[in-house]
C-alpha cells in the first residue's frame, strides 16, 4: 500500500514538474520557424545588430569563454544586456530552450531579469536587464567606480544569500545556480547585487529523468562540497 501511495506520488509529482514548463511553440517571426515564450520577447537578430551598432566593439561590456556581452540601446529607450554565443560549441536547442524556460520563471530583484532572446540565422542570444556599476570582482580589484567599504560588502553578500536563498527554496522549479562567484555578480546604481550567469545552473528536478540529476556543472573549486559530493565537476564559463 506504501509503496503504491508512493508511486501515485512520483507520478503526480512528474505531471507537475511538466507543466512548469512553458510551450515552446513556432511563431510569425523572420522565417516562421522563430520558438515564442510565454513570458519573454523574442528579438530578431536584426534588431539586435542595430541595438549593438552591428556589436560593436565600443559596445562591448564582457567576455567569456563562449561569448562576448554587449550594451545595447533598443528603440524604446531601454538600455540592455546581450550576450551573444560564439559559433562553437553552441549549446544545444534543447539546452538553449530549458536555459531560456528556467530564466523566464526567475523572479527576485538579487538576480538579473531575462528581457527576451533570439534564435535564427545560427545565433543564440539572451538579452537581460542592464546592470550598471560593473561585477563586484570588478570593484573589489578596483576596476570599478565604487569604493566598497565593509559595510556596503557586508550587505552585498547577506543580498547576495538572499538571491541564492530564493533560488534553492522558493523559485520554481528550484535552482542550484553552481557557478557562485565575485565575477557572477553585478552590481546596479545603489550597489543592490544581482546574480547572473546561470548557464552552469541545474534544476533540483530534471523532468526528463524524473530525478535529482547527478550532472554537477559549474567552474571548478566553485561548486559548494554539499552540492557534489562525490560527483565529478566540469569547468564551465559562461
Amino acid at each position: 500500500m506504501r509503496s503504491a501511495l508512493a508511486c501515485l506520488g512520483f507520478k503526480q509529482r512528474t505531471e507537475n514538474e511538466e507543466r512548469m514548463f512553458v510551450p515552446w511553440h513556432s511563431g510569425t517571426k523572420g522565417d516562421g520557424t522563430a520558438p515564442q515564450v510565454n513570458g519573454t520577447r523574442y528579438f530578431s537578430f536584426e534588431e539586435l545588430k542595430r541595438c549593438t551598432a552591428n556589436f560593436s566593439k565600443n559596445n562591448e561590456i564582457g567576455v567569456g569563454d563562449y561569448n562576448e556581452v554587449y550594451k545595447g540601446h533598443c528603440t524604446n529607450g531601454i538600455v540592455v544586456a546581450i550576450k551573444r554565443a560564439r559559433k562553437l560549441p553552441f549549446l544545444d536547442t534543447k539546452a538553449f530552450q530549458s536555459e531560456i524556460e528556467v530564466l523566464t520563471r526567475v523572479h527576485h530583484k538579487n538576480i538579473v531579469s531575462l528581457v527576451g532572446f533570439c534564435f535564427e540565422q545560427s545565433e543564440q542570444l539572451l538579452v537581460y536587464e542592464y546592470v550598471s556599476n560593473r561585477t563586484l570582482r570588478d570593484n573589489l580589484d578596483g576596476e570599478g567606480d565604487m569604493c566598497l567599504d565593509w559595510t556596503k560588502r557586508l550587505q552585498i553578500a547577506l543580498d547576495s544569500a538572499r538571491g541564492l536563498a530564493y533560488l534553492h527554496e522558493l523559485a520554481n522549479p528550484l535552482i542550484i545556480h553552481g557557478n557562485v562567484k565575485s565575477s557572477n555578480i553585478l552590481l546596479d546604481e545603489n550597489l543592490h547585487p544581482k546574480l547572473t550567469d546561470f548557464c552552469a545552473s541545474k534544476l533540483v528536478y530534471e523532468k526528463q529523468n524524473g530525478h535529482v540529476s547527478s550532472q554537477v556543472r559549474g567552474t571548478l573549486g566553485h561548486v559548494a562540497s554539499g552540492i557534489s559530493g562525490t560527483l565529478v565537476s566540469i569547468r564551465i564559463s559562461c
